[in-house]
């Protein structure tokens, strides 16, 4: 929050920033900025408490890279304790267990740049591709599966997506006989995902759905299973399927206007279904309504930077939500990925990193620590992970190689509650956090003119070594037994706050700054900013 001065007189005023937990905000008139947000943030997580920090970095998975990159991640978990990772890449399917890859033998290659979806269904891997068969894995061996639909076993659909939801498996967007099904969902017997069909029916082939055909010309593109419901996403819509067996399986439509983006990746989680809708961004649906999530950062989507190459991806860990997407800037377009954590605030807040994501994957092996797992671009055949409690102050993609964090963060325009007036800003303060002695770069602006820095000086935090606790070293007495035995400890160092004074601002309507984190691999935080200034009257 910002905190400013009362009526104009005499004398130096204070504003301060003690909050920066709105998050990031790219509203292009900045005046409507609240004073907790940031019009400009990178690589920095925003604390409940208010304080701003760079962001962990992230680690590889996989030390030998693959040699292409991961277009589809689920996980394959069994009742007798096996976690892996399932992708595939180029042709190839792979699993890991812990690190680098194996990749499946026994099945049909993939179509190269194809995206396999997966899940895990009574100790089994089941993967589809759409225009390639099927295949299943029990963690040992793999097999392709057929596509008869008359009850017998040994047989899965062809389809572009899969999900498991109330003891049956469900094929969605099929490919049958070299036709297209698009707006087709099929469900296996129950707790047999290779069965289709009832054996010995006078109409075998009858388990199946195809969900509004042809309306608005939309298909569907991914399904996500909700507690007592399968929802069903379509291009332009959204249904819920519930029931519990064929006889009582019944569609019902959801929303007609707001569908997800084809090959992307809903994230199901305690809140409800996050997913990415059309050209438009992130929607939360509850299972009452639809909650649009992304009106902070639609101007991203207006001005041409989030584009649609490659869809957006989302995954949830740590109880906040990843998105991976393509950001484009003087036309050369990099992978970053937003965190949105919906615990604070009224609304949630919004941070961007430039971690390299594509697919991700919300990994959970039982009574293990869940994390989120990405598939890289840049960093061909990568796999990392981007949860952002890692305790690294330094990204390692490949091998040993560890690449910087450039970190920053940009203040709202400060105006001491008066934005016309000219002012003699005085010397701010911070309070800061380090582990290590670092350098900050700031960069100063005024008049609301982002066009270039009027001024720029540095940040010089001591890092500190120790400070006094009781319980470890001893003076005056060497007998711990004695009246006079006392005893010193060294308090975790990233705990030690400074208070940094800061060189005189100038004169200026309105600043802002913009926090550099060091050009060295090494963590800084920010827990709040104080400015004084003196009004100058108006003539």
């Amino acid at each position: 929050m910002a905190r400013g001065a009362g009526a104009r007189g005499s004398g130096f005023r204070l504003t301060a920033l003690e909050s920066f937990s709105g998050g990031l905000n790219l509203r292009s008139d900045q005046f409507n900025l609240a004073p907790n947000e940031s019009p400009d943030l990178l690589n920095v997580v925003v604390d409940p408490r208010g304080g701003v920090r760079m962001r962990d970095g992230v680690d590889r998975r996989n030390t030998t890279a693959l040699s292409a990159d991961v277009k589809g991640m689920w996980g394959f978990h069994t009742g007798s304790g096996t976690n892996a990772v399932m992708v595939n890449y180029g042709t190839k399917v792979a699993h890991s267990t812990s690190a680098n890859f194996t990749d499946l033998t026994g099945i049909t290659a993939r179509t190269a740049g194809s995206r396999v979806y997966g899940m895990t269904m009574n100790d089994v891997a089941y993967g589809v591709s759409y225009d390639k068969p099927s295949f299943r894995w029990n963690g040992s061996a793999a097999a392709d599966l057929g596509t008869t639909f008359d009850g017998t076993t040994g047989n899965f659909p062809q389809a572009q997506y899969v999900e498991f939801w109330n003891n049956f498996a469900w094929a969605a967007h099929t490919y049958e006989g070299s036709t297209a099904h698009k707006s087709r969902v099929r469900w296996s017997n129950a707790n047999e995902p290779e069965k289709w069909g009832e054996e010995g029916s006078a109409s075998p082939d009858s388990d199946y759905v195809d969900i509004d055909l042809g309306e608005h010309g939309d298909y569907i593109t991914g399904m996500a299973a909700f507690g007592d419901r399968l929802l069903v996403f379509k291009t332009n819509s959204t249904y819920a399927i519930f029931g519990y067996d064929s006889d009582s399986f019944q569609v019902q439509l959801q929303s007609a206007s707001v569908g997800m983006i084809p090959l992307s990746s809903p994230a199901v989680t305690p809140n409800g279904v996050f997913f990415w809708s059309a050209e438009e961004g992130v929607y939360l649906y509850n299972g009452q309504q639809f909650v649009y999530l992304f009106s902070k950062l639609q101007p991203a989507i207006d001005d041409g930077r989030i584009t649609f190459s490659n869809p957006p991806q989302l995954a949830w860990g740590d109880n906040k939500l990843f998105v991976s997407l393509d950001w484009t800037v003087s036309g050369v377009t990099s992978r970053r990925t937003l965190i949105y954590d919906p615990t604070i605030g009224e609304s949630g807040a919004w941070t961007m990193t430039d971690i390299d994501a594509g697919p991700m994957l919300a990994y959970r092996p039982p009574n293990e620590r869940a994390s989120v797992l990405a598939g890289c671009v840049a960093n061909t055949g990568c796999v990392v992970d981007v949860e952002d409690e890692q305790n690294r102050n330094s990204d390692r993609y490949t091998g040993s190689t560890e690449t910087h964090i450039a970190s920053h963060f940009v203040t709202p325009w400060l105006t001491g509650n008066d934005p016309i007036t000219k002012k003699r800003w005085g010397k701010p303060r911070f309070i800061t956090l380090a582990q290590d002695t670092i350098t900050m770069p700031v960069q100063v602006y005024k008049n609301y003119d982002k066009s270039s820095q009027t001024t720029t000086f540095d940040v010089n935090v001591t890092g500190r070594t120790s400070d006094s606790l009781w319980n470890t070293a001893k003076w005056n007495d060497a007998d711990p037994t004695s009246d006079y035995y006392a005893a010193w400890d060294a308090i975790s160092r990233d705990l030690v706050a400074d208070v940094v004074r800061l060189p005189t601002l100038g004169t200026a309507l309105s600043i802002s700054l913009k926090v550099n984190g060091p050009s060295t691999n090494n963590h800084w935080e920010v827990n709040a900013m104080a400015f004084t200034y003196n009004p100058r009257r108006l003539r």
